[in-house]
This record gives structure tokens, C-alpha cells and sequence, in this order.
């Protein structure tokens, strides 16, 4: 039996925002001609880290494709960023609604691109996006053993709203 791994809710309030930085090169929001090469980077992002659970390429494409579809809350297009590197997906973040509040549902880095802040970039983004639309904050879940992950978010300013 496979215990599942703890949950960490984490919150981050967006209405005292500050100017971002200048938008990073190859910046911009996904769309649904992206959703292949979406499931190609989470395919690479997630095998062999902590929230790997054998998923294959295909069943990472049938999630973001749900992801697109809405199954996981309506999805937020606008503020749902990739970053590119010679025309290849290499960054991203998916946000969608949850509870009527925008939710950071996905947030990959190839694992040849892991360190350079990209991650940061793209989520910085997507909260500077939803500032501007009057979105008050933005949630997310992460597993507590993801230090990478926890390290990235202390950094963009998310706190602990709570266990999940």
C-alpha cells in the first residue's frame, strides 16, 4: 500500500503586488495547440521527483488535456503561462479556478532548464495577470517532501493557509 504523500495548502495574496520585472524571453500564454507539448514537459518534469506515480507521456498529455477541458476547475487561459527555449516548451504554469478562487493547478520545469527561474517567471506572471483582474489571491497545493518546489513559492511570497 502506497501512503499518499502530505499535502501542503499554500496561499499568496496578490492585491499588494508590486510592479513585476520585465517579462523574460520567450514568455507567453498557453493555449490548446500547446496541450501535446504540455504533456511532453510534464512527462519530463515529474519522472523520477517526488510526485512521480508512473505515469506514462500519454496519460501526462490526457492531463493537461483535462486540465484545458476544465476537470481539475475552470481553466484560467490569461494568466496560464510557458516559457520558450528554440521554439520548445521548456516552463509553464497552469492556472485554474477552485473554490471560485484561482488555483496555481500545475507548475513544470524541463529538468535540463531546473535553476535558471523559470518556474518563478512564469508564476510571477500568471500572479501579476491576475492582480490586474482584481483577483485578491492565488492558492496552491504542493507536496510537503518537494523542497524545490516549497523553495520557489517561499520565494514568490506564498504562506502556509493550512494542511491538505
Amino acid at each position: 500500500m502506497t501512503i499518499p504523500a502530505r499535502k501542503l495548502h499554500l496561499v499568496r495574496t496578490l492585491t499588494a503586488m508590486q510592479p513585476g520585472e520585465a517579462s523574460p524571453h520567450g514568455l507567453r500564454r498557453l493555449t490548446r495547440a500547446d496541450i501535446e507539448a504540455l504533456g511532453r514537459l510534464f512527462y519530463a518534469a515529474y519522472v523520477g521527483t517526488v510526485d512521480y506515480e508512473g505515469e506514462t507521456e500519454p496519460e501526462a498529455v490526457a492531463v493537461v488535456r483535462a486540465a484545458f477541458d476544465g476537470d481539475y476547475g475552470a481553466f484560467v487561459e490569461d494568466a496560464s503561462m510557458g516559457i520558450e527555449r528554440d521554439r520548445q516548451l521548456v516552463s509553464a504554469s497552469l492556472v485554474t479556478m477552485w473554490n471560485g478562487k484561482p488555483l496555481l493547478a500545475f507548475a513544470v520545469t524541463a529538468p535540463e532548464w531546473k535553476g535558471r527561474g523559470l518556474s518563478r517567471q512564469c508564476v510571477a506572471a500568471a500572479m501579476q495577470t491576475l492582480a490586474a483582474a482584481g483577483q485578491p489571491e492565488l492558492h496552491l497545493f504542493v507536496t510537503a517532501s518537494n523542497l524545490p518546489a516549497l523553495a520557489v513559492y517561499k520565494q514568490l511570497g506564498f504562506a502556509n493557509a493550512g494542511a491538505a
